[in-house]
């Protein structure tokens, strides 16, 4: 496997035939030039801001009282589900055309594993229209940035306050704590610190866990009487007040200014240096990647204080990253993209949805906060690998006539496969054989 076919497959989503000649004798060039200039997906541009939308819900489900009230709930709460759902199928739409027609796949590439590394899932169906705009609005703008940044857009944005329940954490010592004997909510302390920093041997305590959440009480969204309804906002009556300890730092009482220090001093954390080279290596090198890797790049991450660019080079720069071949099994949505870039076709949004639906990664659903597995285990298994197959001989039968399947097999097959895939009775099973081989199924 050449370097044109491992730079365009494992950063970002493969190339048609006529896309590898483009990248031409220097692949890592090639991605470091994306990193210099990324482009803004034009699918992007004018798609409706949801955060009203979503508040509306969580409001909704919030203040129902007497019959003639649910009634009206109800009544709304069906107008919503459905403004919902075309915002979530705009959303997928979008991502897919931003992910198919990119001429930066790389920076696609790490939308989508920091967007899964920041798992907000629609499967809480308040947060089901929001999860397209915080990949947009939270993770987008900082997969290049410091990493302290990109965790703080994340907890700030309403879809993570929503689905981590921190939008209802309330101080018990706080104003409206001791008025309404509401209480902590330790989801997104915990989350914070086992899946997003430091990772679940990262040396945390469960106490450290209880301050993270103390410190982040108040950190909420506006409601619909707010100025900027569905948005991030500071509420001072419901945040603890007092000292709290953290990772042997004591916090003085400072309201929001002690969530900002606290995700500043976990972004630096040596640990979270390790936590986050260990998973960009597994997404981008192996399943069990390197251990020399693996330090090098927690080493940039620390020295670079968590320069997402400086460390995402480092990747590109690993010879690790160019050996051994494709290692890495396709997740559906890379498969189904991937298919998309090779051939030309292109699905509409609810047979998208139906196809990953159907290959078990529907868009923005993801099972756990964990996220989307990133490794063959998590895809690969008799039912799924049948699955798979199936779908590839469905999508090759949309393909148009003039699409030689020889073509895209040079070059990714060996010569035993592609004389198989020459034998077949049809341009369509031809193209099924290509797709579903083991060769495109990994990357």
């Amino acid at each position: 496997m050449n370097d044109a076919l491992i730079a365009a497959t494992r950063f970002g989503y493969g190339c048609s035939v006529s896309g590898r000649a483009a990248i031409g004798g220097d692949p890592k060039r090639w991605l470091k030039a994306q990193l210099a200039a990324p482009a803004a997906p034009p699918s992007l541009a004018g798609l409706p801001a949801s955060a009203t939308l979503v508040v509306a819900e969580f409001e909704l489900r919030r203040e129902r009282r007497g019959d003639e009230a649910e009634r009206r709930n109800r009544q709304a709460a069906a107008g919503l589900q459905q403004a919902g759902r075309r915002v979530y199928l705009d959303e997928i739409a979008a991502r897919y055309a931003a992910a198919v027609d990119s001429p930066t796949p790389l920076i696609e590439r790490l939308v989508m594993f920091w967007s899964n590394h920041f798992t907000v899932s629609g499967i809480r169906p308040v947060v089901h229209p929001l999860a397209g705009s915080f990949e947009r609005e939270a993770i987008r703008p900082h997969i290049l940035g410091s990493f302290s940044d990109l965790v703080c857009a994340a907890v700030q944005h309403p879809a993570m306050g929503l689905y981590l329940d921190n939008a209802v954490s309330v101080g018990p010592n706080s104003r409206v704590g001791q008025r309404r004997d509401r209480g902590l909510n330790e989801n997104l302390g915990r989350e914070l610190l086992e899946l997003h920093t430091l990772g679940v041997d990262g040396g945390y305590t469960e106490e450290d866990v209880r301050a993270l959440a103390r410190i982040l009480t108040g950190w909420s969204i506006a409601r619909l009487q707010d100025p900027d309804p569905g948005h991030f906002h500071f509420f001072e009556p419901v945040h603890e007040p007092g000292p709290k300890t953290l990772l042997g730092r004591t916090y003085a009482e400072g309201g929001m200014r002690e969530g900002l220090e606290a995700i500043l001093d976990i972004s630096h954390h040596p640990s979270t240096a390790r936590h986050i080279a260990r998973k960009l290596a597994v997404h981008f090198i192996a399943d069990q990647p390197p251990v020399a890797a693996v330090d090098h790049l927690a080493a940039v991450f620390r020295d670079t204080k968590g320069n997402l660019r400086a460390v995402t080079e480092a990747l590109i720069d690993a010879p690790e990253t160019w050996q051994n071949g494709q290692r890495k099994v396709k997740t559906p949505w890379d498969l189904v993209v991937s298919a998309s870039v090779a051939t030309g076709i292109r699905l509409p949004p609810d047979q998208l949805l139906g196809s990953l639906t159907k290959l078990g990664q529907a868009p923005y659903m993801a099972p756990s906060p964990a996220g989307w597995g990133d490794d063959a285990a998590s895809w690969v298994g008799p039912e799924a690998v049948l699955r798979r197959v199936e779908w590839c001989q469905s999508f090759a039968e949309r393909a148009d006539a003039a699409l030689d399947p020889m073509n895209l097999a040079e070059g990714m097959l060996s010569v035993d496969a592609r004389n198989t895939v020459s034998l077949a009775e049809s341009r369509p099973m031809a193209l099924a054989m290509v797709l579903a081989s083991p060769e495109f199924q990994r990357r």
